[in-house]
């Protein structure tokens, strides 16, 4: 089993600055003093409504820069038709289950809770036990901006800290992340799948950007709902790829389609991302190689401030690492 990987964008505060891959610190963090009894609970940041001024201006940005070429309109009438990058921004928090089901290897089955920062690209996830009705988290790990964690320790989950964190989001998120600063389009001639001829948009980003700027996402839009009905995609990801290089192309396709309320907007999501081979020189479709359940989708909502730092105890990386696969 590969895993999937997307780039690491912190687009939604409006930079495109990346996570830098430094080296990773030696030295131990020393712990923090208990707090006293009486300490209050960490402050909670409510992310929505929020101030306008700063929403408006980041979707004026994407706006323009989206419709100044026909491969980008495309995909700001993807991101339209499922409820619109100004309600997805002033969610500013998704949360949701991510149930990855590798057909030919069930034992590599990864089961996730994610919650998700929009405005900062921060995340947090629990790995849960396929059948356990309690929820009760087999390791939990995170993404704060600097540094990737995990707990108990790296080997409670099949795939690393920084890789896995934000992945099922972005997965998630399409097509609302497509419009993240760096990101560049390219129109394709139409195909067929699953006897609908589509638009295709490719997607590949700029020099510096994220982590692995080197992935591409082919977008299949649909020519009369403009939906996203699948993408094709490669991982890149230098930790395992450090030569260059990427897995062959896979097709995910997106289905079952729910819609979300935040305020007084209802973004869709797919609940069923599959993920078949495909044949690159044949342009066909081939088996079903993961099943993907999407669950539980909720935006907005409060979250800790300091809910994606490290935990007491976890380990700690700054690096790319790469991990047997």
């Amino acid at each position: 089993m590969r895993p999937l990987f997307f780039a690491l964008l912190v687009a939604c505060s409006g930079s495109s600055e990346s996570a830098t891959p430094d080296e990773a610190d030696p030295t131990p963090t020393p712990s923090e003093p208990e707090a006293p009894a009486e300490a209050a609970e960490p402050a909670a940041r409510t992310p929505g409504p929020i101030d306008p001024s700063w929403v408006g201006p980041r979707v004026a940005e994407a706006r323009t820069r989206m419709q100044s070429s026909p491969a980008g309109q495309l995909v700001w009438d993807a991101i339209e038709a499922h409820g619109g990058l100004e309600a997805w921004l002033t969610a500013g928090v998704i949360q949701f289950d991510f149930d990855y089901q590798p057909v030919a290897n069930p034992a590599r089955r990864m089961k996730t809770h994610n919650d998700i920062d929009l405005w900062s690209a921060r995340g947090r996830q629990n790995e849960l036990a396929a059948e356990d009705p309690s929820n009760a988290p087999l390791a939990t790990m995170g993404w704060n901006g600097e540094e990737a964690w995990i707990t108990p320790n790296a080997a409670a989950f099949p795939s690393t800290a920084r890789f896995w964190t934000l992945t099922p989001f972005y997965f998630t998120g399409m097509p609302f992340v497509a419009a993240d600063p760096g990101t560049q389009y390219e129109q394709l001639e139409d195909a067929t799948l699953d006897g609908v001829e589509h638009h295709l948009v490719r997607l590949t980003y700029e020099a510096g950007t994220g982590d692995s700027p080197e992935d591409y996402y082919i977008l299949y839009l649909h020519p009369e709902t403009h939906r996203l009905s699948a993408l094709r995609y490669v991982v890149a990801y230098p930790g395992f790829f450090p030569e260059g290089g990427h897995t062959p192309e896979k097709l995910m396709r997106y289905a079952d389609l729910q819609a979300v309320s935040f305020g007084n907007s209802a973004l869709q999501f797919a609940t069923h991302l599959n993920t078949s081979a495909w044949d690159s020189e044949a342009g066909e479709v081939g088996d079903v190689v993961t099943e993907i359940a999407v669950s539980n989708i909720a935006l907005g909502g409060a979250l800790p401030v300091d809910h994606f730092d490290p935990v007491e105890g976890a380990e700690r990386s700054r690096t790319i690492e790469a991990r047997p696969r």
